[in-house]
């Protein structure tokens, strides 16, 4: 039996090995392996629930906070494609890549919110969009749904398609410094290679 090549085995593994051990600290948040995989399974039930397939893209447009680092979790183990936006950027790359990406849902941090809601107009084919954090009842009122509020009364339970290395996991986008972002596409091999490749590079310094 061959196991694909993906960096969601990693997850897997520390779940398994160290389910009580520290995972995540931001801020004032900690999680250990356990509640940090339970959150990433009810994300990935929620996607599912709002109509996120394999192959869909989901965008995120957020610095370095736990729900970041959810979506490369429970993004890819439902088979949907995550779009990691770099949030320095301007509104209308952030347009030009979710609607070039093709993305289904957007989720934003609190401080990229505003900027967001001023070019939905411009991105008929978003379906969802998600506010990581910083919700206002204006926001609320046009539609946007808060991620805390949906991952609380998610189920741990979702369907896992069948995923091979091969498949897509993310669509990574360059800066557009010469011309529009160009999208870089990595599947679950590459980017499991590059972790593995970092680590033994670490090691042998």
């Amino acid at each position: 039996m061959e196991t694909p090549l993906s960096p969601l085995e990693f997850l897997r593994r520390a779940r398994r090995l160290y389910p009580d051990r520290e995972a995540v600290a931001d801020e004032g948040l900690r999680l250990t392996y356990s509640e940090f995989g339970r959150r990433c399974d009810r994300w990935s039930a929620v996607l599912q629930h709002l109509g996120v397939s394999k192959g869909d893209r989901v965008a995120y447009i957020a610095p370095n906070t736990h729900a970041q680092l959810e979506s490369f979790y429970a993004v890819p183990q439902i088979g949907a494609v995550l779009v990691p936006i770099n949030y320095r950027l301007i509104a209308d790359d952030f347009a030009y890549i979710i609607q070039h990406s093709g993305a289904k849902v957007v989720c934003v941090h609190s401080d990229y919110l505003e900027v967001v809601e001023r070019i939905r107009h411009e991105l008929p084919e978003v379906k969802h969009f998600v506010a990581l954090e910083g919700l206002t009842d204006s926001l609320r009122q046009a539609g946007w749904l808060d991620y805390e509020t949906v991952l609380a009364d998610a189920p741990e339970t979702f369907t896992r398609p069948p995923i091979t290395e091969d498949d897509l996991l993310t669509i990574n986008y360059t800066s557009g410094t010469t011309s529009r972002p160009k999208g870089v596409m990595i599947t679950h091999r590459n980017a499991y290679m590059n972790v593995v490749g970092t680590l033994i590079h670490i090691s042998m310094s």
